[in-house]
């Protein structure tokens, strides 16, 4: 008798390879899950960091920073520009990040101008998620696109109210009151109103934890939001110029905003355009741009201003690389999940930013950005 010689035939190596195949197709889903799960952990404790660095600011000096730091903060400030340095920039001692500090200080003239081209173009680790694989390029920043900085995916809440950065409005004068805390406007004019006393973090404001009355547990102090690209069509990480914000009266048509996607991405026409700036591309800068969201539109919906000017009234809005939703850091230094689908009371369109008072329009998730509103909603 002739022995045949050991080995797979050409059908059985084939469908061993196929059960192969249908393993790995079977596991990668659950390598990917596992991944992003450690991903999204190393952002919670970022954020984690973030918000004890915040308090421990505040145990220090007894309030939280301001959104504009200005020559009270910059150490060898030369002009007005350095008020241009914000939240991340004030709390970078209690971040690690003495150096870092110092190294703006003995240059300090703008967070945009060459000065200080080779430190704002360094990453804080801190501030980025690794679930955004686009944070750690240089962005290029401004409507020409000539200058460099690092990103952030750390944004701070500006509440319910369209944010907007205005640093030059003779309408809008500021002064600190007794306890070097809230700032207040000393022009009470109905129509030009107070865009800032809904939000903990807003131009010139020092906020201290006890004038929190919602709740330490309900306020948000901060969320994320994707970094993006100039002229981004993306929803995520992308912003486009809509019509419905009027600088006059405050009208802020939140439907607007939202009808200007479909999917991932935003719908170019009728009056929408691309904005000519990127979302959060410049980690030292004080811009609602960069560093700040509402909590009117939901998590991951769409970022709409005005008009092209990088310091524009708009809604910019927390999104995330994390299936549906965002983190949120709480002002008791907790670091929570909230749902793509939280309650924001059908989105209105509404007049905001006037001498507001009470319940947030927006339901729980207008409510939890509004320190002092009234309406100590949770989650």
């Amino acid at each position: 008798m002739r022995s045949s010689p050991f080995g797979f035939t050409l059908v059985e190596l084939l469908v061993v390879i196929a059960i192969i195949g249908v393993l790995i197709a079977l596991l990668l889903p659950a390598v990917q899950a596992a991944r992003e799960a450690a991903r999204r952990m190393q952002c919670v404790n970022n954020m984690k960091q973030w918000t004890l660095a915040a308090h421990n600011h505040h145990d220090i000096k007894q309030y939280l920073p301001a959104v504009q730091t200005g020559g009270e903060t910059v150490k060898n400030a030369t002009n007005n520009n350095c008020n241009r340095f914000g939240v991340h920039y004030a709390l970078l001692p209690f971040l690690e990040q003495q150096t870092y500090r110092d190294a703006i200080d003995n240059h300090a003239t703008a967070p945009w101008l060459p000065s200080i081209s080779n430190i704002r173009t360094v990453p804080i680790s801190t501030l980025l998620c690794p679930s955004d694989s686009n944070n750690r390029t240089i962005a290029m920043i401004g409507s020409a696109r000539n200058h460099q900085a690092a990103k952030s995916n750390i944004v701070v809440s500006h509440a319910d109210g369209v944010a907007r950065l205005q640093q030059n409005d003779s309408n809008r004068q500021w002064s600190w009151n007794g306890t070097l805390k809230r700032a207040e406007l000393t022009s009470k004019n109905s129509d030009q109103g107070d865009l800032t006393h809904r939000a903990i973090f807003y131009y010139t404001r020092r906020t201290g934890l006890e004038e929190i009355t919602d709740g330490t547990s309900n306020t948000i102090l901060i969320s994320e939001s994707v970094t993006g690209e100039w002229r981004s069509t993306l929803v995520k990480g992308g912003v486009v110029v809509v019509p419905g914000f009027d600088v006059g009266t405050y009208e802020s048509k939140a439907r607007v905003c939202l009808a200007a996607r479909s999917g991932n991405e935003y719908v170019i026409g009728t009056g929408v355009s691309l904005y000519d700036h990127t979302r959060c591309a410049s980690h030292l800068d004080s811009l609602s741009l960069h560093v700040a969201f509402n909590t009117a539109i939901p998590p991951n919906g769409p970022s709409c201003v005005k008009r092209n000017n990088e310091a524009e009234l708009g809604f910019y809005t927390a999104t995330s690389h994390h299936s549906g939703g965002v983190n949120c850091g709480f002002s008791d230094g907790s670091v929570r999940f909230v749902s793509d689908n939280v309650d924001t009371n059908g989105t209105p369109d509404t007049r905001t930013g006037i001498y507001l008072h009470g319940d947030s329009v927006f339901g729980i998730w207008g409510a939890l950005g509004t320190p002092w509103a009234g309406e100590p909603k949770t989650l």
